[in-house]
């Protein structure tokens, strides 16, 4: 019994609440990973089907954008080599299966189609570009075989051949000596089988040289001056040579006519001063008899 006579005492612990936080903790870190997850799905099959979209999209306009490579290509606003190029890049950009197929078919297109008309259409132009005149046939077929078997690579491998042939080197000066005798001396003249002579015919008006107006000066110098015609007819040397006589020529004339103005003045000075002489020496002697007559009147 107790002390007071009652009965038994029970004490019972105090209630601690549990501490569930890191269990919610540990919950939410579970619910953001999965929630990451889950968005993470979701971008990576919004992508995917981005992507899909994307190359569906790519295919389906290849067609046309083949279709446009290839007008350009038959229109010549585009080269083979650019149109191959884009066709592929573009496979590779949308990550489309290699277009070989396509490019055998440009290909086809180019090298069985375009390409012979046009080395056709090079070569006329180059004949009437360089040499003034349309190909022959002959030489059409020549160039073309000469394109298949590699020769030419391009038209301008053509004309380099055409500048090259006597032809041309005939009906044309390439060099710069003789576009520099052309300029000075006038065109080359032909014979009747239309090969350069080489000679050209240089104008010269004859009335430019000084003449003789004192045709006593001409017999005292005992030089006849050529009498140079109105045309230089000659090889370019041979011009030159005729140029320089008439510069020689020229510059006797006028020596000549300076020479003999200089003698005239030297011959009228010498007048003057042989009369002067006399002048003086009559006064002189005219003075002295002065002078005796004076002197004999002296006292």
């Amino acid at each position: 019994m107790g002390l007071y006579g009652g009965g038994n005492v029970t004490y019972q612990a105090p209630v601690i609440p549990k501490d569930d936080s890191f269990e919610k903790y540990l919950k939410y870190q579970q619910d953001r990973e999965t929630a990451a997850e889950t968005r993470a799905a979701t971008e990576k099959a919004e992508a995917k089907a981005a992507a899909d979209a994307r190359k569906t999209s790519a295919a389906s306009g290849f067609g046309g954008m083949r279709s446009g490579l290839e007008s350009q290509l038959r229109q010549g606003l585009i080269g083979y080599s650019d149109a191959t190029s884009q066709l592929r890049d573009y496979a590779s950009k949308y990550d489309l299966a290699p277009p070989e197929q396509d490019v055998s078919d440009l290909t086809k297109i180019y090298t069985q189609e375009l390409l012979p008309g046009r080395r056709t259409t090079g070569t006329k132009a180059a004949y009437e570009e360089l040499l003034g005149r349309q190909a022959t046939e002959e030489e059409v077929t020549k160039a073309q075989e000469r394109f298949n078997q590699g020769y030419y690579s391009s038209v301008q491998d053509l004309k380099d051949s055409l500048t090259k042939g006597s032809e041309y080197q005939d009906k044309f000066n390439t060099s710069y000596l003789d576009n520099y005798y052309d300029t000075m001396f006038g065109k080359q003249g032909t014979n009747e089988a239309g090969k350069k002579t080489g000679q050209r015919s240089f104008k010269f008006d004859k009335n430019l040289l000084p003449t003789y107006s004192d045709t006593n000066l001409s017999s005292r110098a005992q030089v006849t001056t050529p009498d140079f015609k109105d045309t230089f007819t000659g090889t370019p040397g041979e011009i030159q040579e005729q140029l320089q006589n008439v510069r020689d020529t020229r510059q006797y004339l006028y020596s000549a006519g300076l020479t003999n103005l200089q003698g005239e003045i030297d011959k009228e000075t010498q007048k003057l001063k042989n009369e002067g002489g006399k002048e003086i020496a009559k006064i002189s002697s005219q003075g002295d008899l002065y002078k005796q007559l004076v002197g004999a009147f002296s006292f």
